[in-house]
């Protein structure tokens, strides 16, 4: 698999867990307090390396960065009931807010892999996650596997560590199988030093 190229101290495509993600993925998770807590502290001490650089500074950072992403999440049906009157607003002043791109979260493609990686390394019992092809290009708005696009993929599997497989852990490459195909994404196997 070709390796990514890092130039000033993170990926060039900016493919690590920004406090915004991490705040999403455990929106996703019905945890207490306590287990979100150490779940962070489980990611600060062992994901460092896929955490976009800023949060890495401090432990402090990150926390309370999360933390504040966390907080938009719980607020955010009250701010969605008040988007029709800051249209109103905007459209006084002359500006034209989109209520899709404001209310259709997250349709980024690196969230996909992002929550994979995540699912895995913290809340998977089989291991693996499993999405056909078509769904998840579908699921993000595509409708063919174009050059670029198959190049991006392969970029965030490279970056999380992930390996795509076929039904019997057959290994594949999303170029060449069919978007009908059902793929098993798995975490690549740790090498012991």
């Amino acid at each position: 698999m070709p390796q990514l190229q890092w130039a000033q101290g993170g990926p060039v495509m900016g493919l690590p867990y920004t406090a915004l993600d991490l705040a999403v993925l455990l929106s996703l998770r019905d945890l207490g307090v306590r287990e979100e807590a150490a779940l962070l502290e489980r990611i600060w001490a062992e994901e460092q390396a896929f955490l976009e650089p800023d949060l890495i500074k401090s432990k402090r950072t990150f926390v309370l960065d999360v933390a504040y992403w966390s907080l938009y999440f719980q607020e955010k049906p009250c701010i969605d009931r008040e988007f029709p009157m800051i249209q109103r607003d905007a459209a006084g002043y002359g500006a034209h807010l989109s209520a899709k791109s404001f209310l259709h979260d997250f349709s980024d493609l690196d969230l996909y892999f992002k929550e994979v990686r995540f699912r895995l390394r913290f809340f998977s019992d089989c291991g693996y996650v499993r999405i056909k092809l078509r769904t998840l290009l579908k699921q993000y708005g595509y409708r063919r596997r174009s050059p670029k696009l198959l190049e991006h993929l392969e970029q965030c599997m490279v970056f999380y560590q992930l390996r795509p497989y076929l039904r019997g852990g057959i290994p594949c490459e999303l170029s060449e199988i069919s978007v009908d195909e059902m793929v098993v994404f798995r975490l690549e196997e740790e090498h012991s030093s």
